[in-house]
């Protein structure tokens, strides 16, 4: 077991753990929205089984992921629709913003802001890059290079640089990955600063609670995962994908593995034509047969490689060969439609997609919406 940089696990930290199980139920808890545009050209959000009007005026842009909506309204104001109430975040000029499972966050000039659960941070006045997860987002400002990172609503420094550059960094639900100007990787883990190497180790993916990266020193392919290091193989992967709690690679000898919640399955012993990894879900094409990788049990989708696809909170939806919309969720898949559309999105469970015409049908629990 790893110790934090600053002394034994902190007191702070086992509550964290302690809690996770009772912090996760809370985030799932959320209700996903999900906002579209009617034939008028009215903004709706589709939430709790049914439609509610955003805005009848022109919207010139809008996003919706998770419990969140963001749009940019007729007065040019970027507006935050959450939990039932509106918040004005003000004018949208020179303005860009994303929204995911946890916050809305957006860049005004040189400004970083974060909306979360009913309340605005702005995290800095002096951005000079950002990286985002669900949960967390990493910076680093012009006026110096130091790292930071946002997390429950709080801002903690990672590393300051006063002297040569800091190498890269990456992010995850939970964890940060990055490298100091000395070359040590290190990562942060649930409010915790972890020293790993000195190896020169720069191939790095983070998850949560998990970070999968390649020895710069034999180039063996290893985890952090829950305050441990682990090696998977000993010959540098192909190629390798993290999720949560998970990781799904490809080894040197070409087996198809996962490593999930502390075991590490041969899932085939050749490569997948195709694979990604979300959350807790694998998916991929193999052996003329799409399937998924979900909580521990392995699903069958369809005998057709998918011609796009989309996963969100361990549900998938896709597009097989007749043009067909398909979801998956809780074990079971359904044929949502089989209507000609034009685009398709997924929140959670919700499915939305949009005829040629660009009307909006929601699918949800074995309805459709209009």
């Amino acid at each position: 077991m790893l110790a934090p940089l600053k002394g034994l696990l902190s007191f702070r930290h086992l509550l964290l753990s302690g809690f996770f199980i009772l912090f996760s139920s809370i985030i799932s808890a959320q209700v996903p929205v999900v906002a579209y545009r009617d034939i008028r050209g009215y903004l709706f959000v589709f939430e709790n089984g049914g439609p509610r009007t955003l805005d009848t005026r022109p919207v010139s842009e809008y996003k919706s992921a998770g419990p969140y909506v963001g749009f940019i309204n007729a007065s040019n104001n970027l507006i935050v629709y959450y939990n039932g109430e509106f918040t004005d975040l003000g004018d949208a000029s020179n303005t860009s913003f994303e929204v995911n499972y946890s916050f809305l966050i957006y860049k005004r000039d040189n400004v970083l802001a974060v909306y979360e659960k009913g309340k605005l941070t702005r995290l800095t006045y002096f951005i000079r890059d950002y990286k985002i997860a669900e949960g967390l987002i990493v910076f680093r400002e012009t006026i110096a290079d130091v790292l930071k990172v946002y997390r429950d609503g709080n801002v903690q420094e990672l590393e300051t640089t006063l002297v040569g550059n800091l190498g890269n960094y990456e992010a995850g639900k939970n964890t940060v990955a990055f490298t100091n100007r000395n070359g040590y990787l290190k990562i942060f883990d649930s409010g915790d600063l972890f020293e790993i190497d000195n190896n020169g180790t720069t191939d790095f993916v983070c998850g949560k609670n998990i970070v999968a990266y390649t020895d710069g020193a034999n180039y063996s392919f290893k985890i952090y995962y829950m305050g441990k290091i682990i090696t998977l193989e000993e010959i540098k992967t192909q190629s390798y994908k993290v999720g949560d709690n998970l990781v799904a690679y490809v080894s040197d000898e070409n087996y198809f593995k996962v490593y999930a919640d502390g075991k590490l399955l041969k899932l085939e012993s050749y490569s997948p034509d195709i694979y990604d990894v979300k959350d807790q879900c694998v998916v991929f094409f193999i052996n003329n047969k799409f399937q998924a990788f979900v909580n521990g049990v392995r699903y069958e989708l369809d005998t057709f490689q998918p011609m796009s696809y989309k996963i969100s909170q361990n549900c998938i939806a896709w597009v097989d060969q007749s043009r067909r919309l398909h979801l998956f969720s809780n074990g079971k898949s359904t044929i949502a439609t089989t209507e000609i559309f034009s685009s398709y999105e997924l929140n959670n469970d919700i499915l939305s997609f949009n005829s040629p015409e660009n009307i909006t049908a929601i699918y949800y629990q074995g309805k459709i919406y209009r």
